[in-house]
């Protein structure tokens, strides 16, 4: 499944701007969803969850109405943990970022303006450590699956040679 970044600030500009530059220079093919308010990106999130669906990393501004940036990190992080997140911003205090590192597990800090190779290093770094914790992830779990079926395998067959060694002996 492709991967998805969520990037979410108020400033409608700022958003068409990371829309076309994280599609032009990840270098990897990745949804790009944007969202002018933190509402609307807890929504989106609820949405893909909804589908089974993952969003891999947000972007999400510091000052917005209504709900600030640290705010949304932390309810994202508290929906999803394993979601990458980033902050930029110009304006933000010292108190709301150490939150977010404290209670979001903060990946980045960019501020405004941001250099755009910058944050495209960032998102792409950020993207694949993403796709690669679900994917080993993925093969843990299949492991554990092998690992299950081996296990009963090996209580059956157990079984079976206790009851068959003591079926003999029992009988003699």
């Amino acid at each position: 499944m492709m991967p998805v970044i969520l990037c979410v600030d108020d400033d409608k500009t700022v958003l068409q701007s990371l829309r076309t530059l994280l599609t032009k220079t990840l270098g990897v093919p990745c949804q790009v969803e944007i969202a002018e308010s933190g509402q609307e990106a807890l929504e989106i999130l609820d949405e893909f969850r909804a589908e089974g669906r993952d969003v891999h990393v947000v972007i999400s501004d510091f000052i917005m109405p209504s709900m600030r940036g640290d705010e949304l990190l932390v309810r994202l992080h508290e929906k999803s943990p394993q979601m990458i997140k980033i902050m930029l911003t110009g304006q933000a205090d010292f108190d709301g970022v150490k939150r977010v590192i404290n209670e979001a597990n903060l990946y980045r800090f960019l501020e405004k303006p941001f250099n755009n190779a910058d944050l495209a290093l960032t998102a792409r770094s950020a993207v694949q450590a993403r796709v690669r914790e679900v994917a080993l992830l993925a093969r843990v779990a299949e492991l554990e699956r092998k690992v299950q079926v081996m296990q009963q395998a090996f209580g059956q067959a157990s079984g079976q040679e206790m009851g068959s060694s003591h079926g003999p002996t029992a009988g003699a």
